[in-house]
């Protein structure tokens, strides 16, 4: 198939480019299209013609980056704050964790942030801190495992406890939905809804299916690839996916698990580890990569 084949023109962004650190680990972006980067060196910031880099609040990797109405909020090691202009269009920052008076655990890393309702959720491996914006207090969840990752999936909260299952955050509380061994012992990279039924992305053994109770193989020809494991994915607008692996680039999947497209540094990539992956406000794809940022237009 000769369409398929066909790469989207893809714009590179070397470390030289936007003036920080090889690695970066999230993508999000404002009301007003700028586009904001999680960097080892603080927040990339990007309005469309030039990059500009807020050094991190307290010197460590910035591994987290989300847009919340207006507030551009950021996670790093043992802190977690916010980001908003000031009268003069300069981006500052405020600890929410300082203002929470969190007492953090030792080397405690932010990989994701998400929002529900009123609440902001801050998850590191070993914790998921749920702050309530009406009440302006906090209270967390605990793992004796680590907790790899944390999914929003219609307006529920959903994490995995290695090595002992899948989880649903309901008032605060967490409840055991399932301890499947598939669920238990690989890891889980994200959830999708799909009919009624959660849609279940391992690293390195493909999608899986969870309805009500029973889990089943989701059976498409994609779940033979990669090799390498996938780290990061999501699905676009338009229900078709974008898997981001360990170490071969991007895989675009159709919305029916048909593999449409293999994007690497062979036919394009700057690099082949994908740490996060953005569609933005025109559908362009985002990739944080461990050196460099890519923007590919898939339209």
């Amino acid at each position: 198939n000769a369409k398929a084949q066909e790469i989207p023109p893809i714009e590179v962004y070397t470390p030289k480019i936007y003036g920080a650190a090889n690695q970066n680990w999230c993508v999000a972006q404002s009301k007003n299209s700028h586009i904001y980067v999680a960097n080892n060196q603080g927040l990339l910031e990007f309005n469309g013609a030039k990059w500009h880099l807020h050094p991190s609040p307290n010197e460590t990797i910035v591994r987290s980056v989300t847009v919340i109405d207006d507030l551009i909020y950021t996670g790093c090691t043992n802190e977690f704050g916010y980001w908003q202009r000031n009268e003069f269009g300069l981006l500052y920052y405020t600890s929410l964790s300082k203002k929470l008076e969190i007492e953090f655990l030792e080397g405690e890393e932010f990989w994701n942030i998400v929002t529900l309702d009123d609440y902001i959720l801050f998850q590191s491996l070993k914790r998921i801190y749920i702050y309530d914006k009406s009440t302006q207090s906090y209270s967390f969840i605990d793992s004796n495992t680590i907790i790899y990752k944390m999914f929003k999936v219609d307006g529920s909260i959903y994490f995995q406890k290695t090595k002992d299952g899948l989880y649903k955050i309901e008032n605060g509380n967490s409840i055991l939905i399932s301890d499947s061994p598939v669920l238990k012992d690989n890891l889980l990279v994200n959830i999708f809804k799909r009919d009624e039924a959660l849609l279940i992305e391992t690293e390195s053994a493909g999608f899986y299916t969870l309805n009500n109770d029973s889990l089943s193989k989701w059976g498409i020809s994609a779940n033979k690839i990669p090799q390498s494991g996938v780290y990061r994915s999501t699905q676009l607008q338009d229900g078709s996916f974008i898997i981001g692996t360990r170490s071969d680039g991007i895989i675009h999947l159709t919305s029916n698990g048909e593999v449409n497209n293999h994007i690497n540094i062979v036919n394009g990539l700057s690099n082949n580890t994908i740490h996060h992956i953005f569609e933005d406000a025109e559908n362009n794809i985002w990739l944080a990569l461990d050196n460099g940022i890519n923007c590919i237009n898939i339209k």
